[in-house]
């Protein structure tokens, strides 16, 4: 019997789509890589502010975009924010190699190829049961395994490119990918349409804000699980996202290295879901918060890593950081996969989509008040210092959680325990 995908990619459109959206997605990691990396060169510690204005941007589109962008057909959004992607990723390296390239510049792009993305991306959702009726699981998981898949072999990617190409190029790539990404959607046709009217508009931002608490507060255990997920964010951010790349601009090791890093936790990410699909802990939310101190445990060990070999050669502390991200990718698998279970086993179905949204911005704000602070913080503290410390915060939010009544409680299927025998 052939493989669902392999099902799919018979469809000539649904072949088209995940390759040309595979390679946007692919050119999407490389801009990643390359943006954090050109924004710690120029910058230095500052270079966290560039985080922020993403995150700012990705949590006002999210909250205030929805009814206008149901307003536009489903194919002309996509394809339309596919080329305002491209040509705002092309102006960037055209003024990059005619006036140099500058932090706000790179800020600019970065918060607008951001918000694009995060209105585009459940636009597109919406649309996959139209592209295969009857088959929602297995298209979701094709065209989920194109963004794995890019964020796996991205950073590779851009290693070997950066042999043959300046780091700024990356960006180049990103633009075309675009391109490609816009052609593909455009070939498909109605095929992306909904048939019905779109809905009237909802309660407001706030409102729909108050129900995701109401819902929390009434789940013994959410509220623990948004804290530690909100802490676990502004760490990340902050101690990953802009640290590690920081400690190799002024280690002086090479994108390279950096991107080896990168990957091999993306990498681990990717695999270890799988594996972990077939275990059934007995404490599973315990679980969800042990993938959460794993994470931090893995990032202070990345921390302790950069200041013990402090001086030593480059290959000893691209290897001990990989080995620590490598940890740090599973514990990233585990906790997505028991998160995700807990809600939606745990929550109605409205009340599910009001915690996702509150989840979504409480993970936003943490990564904007992290990375606020991060140029006083990385400045204060140094890079493999911000590391640690990340880590350790993380770490304790998770024991926090781990130790907690509903996380020691609930049993398989996050369920209540039974009452017990007289």
């Amino acid at each position: 019997m052939a493989h669902p995908y392999a099902d799919l990619l018979k469809d000539r459109d649904i072949r088209v789509l995940w390759s040309g959206l595979s390679l946007s997605a692919v050119g999407s990691e490389l801009f990643r890589v390359g943006a954090i990396w050109l924004a710690a060169e120029m910058a230095g510690a500052n270079a966290s502010l560039m985080v922020t204005a993403q995150a700012a941007a990705m949590l006002t589109v999210s909250l205030v975009s929805g009814p206008l962008i149901e307003m536009v057909p489903r194919r002309t959004f996509l394809v339309v924010g596919e080329i305002v992607s491209a040509v705002g990723a092309g102006l960037v390296v055209l003024a990059g190699l005619t006036w140099g390239l500058s932090l706000p510049m790179l800020v600019a792009s970065s918060a607008a190829l951001s918000a694009i993305g995060v209105m585009a991306r459940p636009v597109f959702l919406s649309s996959l049961p139209r592209v295969a009726p009857g088959k929602v699981r297995e298209v979701n998981g094709l065209f989920d395994s194109s963004v794995r898949i890019a964020q796996a072999a991205g950073p590779f990617l851009a290693a070997l490119a950066l042999k043959v190409m300046a780091p700024i190029h990356l960006l180049t790539v990103n633009a075309v990918t675009f391109l490609a990404s816009a052609l593909a959607v455009a070939m498909m046709g109605r095929r992306l349409e909904s048939e019905t009217r779109a809905p009237a508009a909802g309660p407001d931002v706030l409102r729909r804000l108050a129900r995701g608490v109401h819902a929390a507060s009434a789940c013994p255990g959410v509220w623990s699980v948004l804290i530690a997920t909100g802490v676990r964010g502004g760490g990340y951010a902050l101690g990953y996202t802009v640290a590690v790349p920081l400690l190799f601009v002024q280690g002086g090791v090479g994108l390279p290295g950096l991107a080896i890093v990168m990957g091999v936790g993306a990498t681990t990410e990717i695999v270890s879901t799988p594996l972990l699909v077939l275990t059934h802990p007995k404490r599973p939310l315990r679980r969800l918060f042990q993938g959460y101190v794993m994470i931090g445990a893995s990032l202070s060990v990345m921390g302790a890593v950069a200041i013990v070999l402090a001086g030593a050669p480059t290959a000893w502390l691209v290897a001990g950081l990989a080995a620590a991200a490598a940890l740090m990718g599973v514990g990233n698998s585990i906790a997505t996969l028991q998160i995700t279970t807990f809600f939606a086993t745990r929550l109605a179905s409205d009340d599910y989509a009001a915690v996702l949204r509150l989840r979504m911005v409480t993970i936003i704000g943490s990564m904007m008040a992290a990375t606020a602070a991060g140029p006083w913080i990385l400045r204060a503290l140094g890079p493999a210092n911000t590391i640690l410390v990340c880590g350790l915060v993380a770490t304790i939010a998770g024991l926090t959680g781990m130790l907690g009544g509903p996380a020691r409680r609930l049993g398989p299927g996050f369920a209540e325990p039974g009452p017990k025998a007289v």
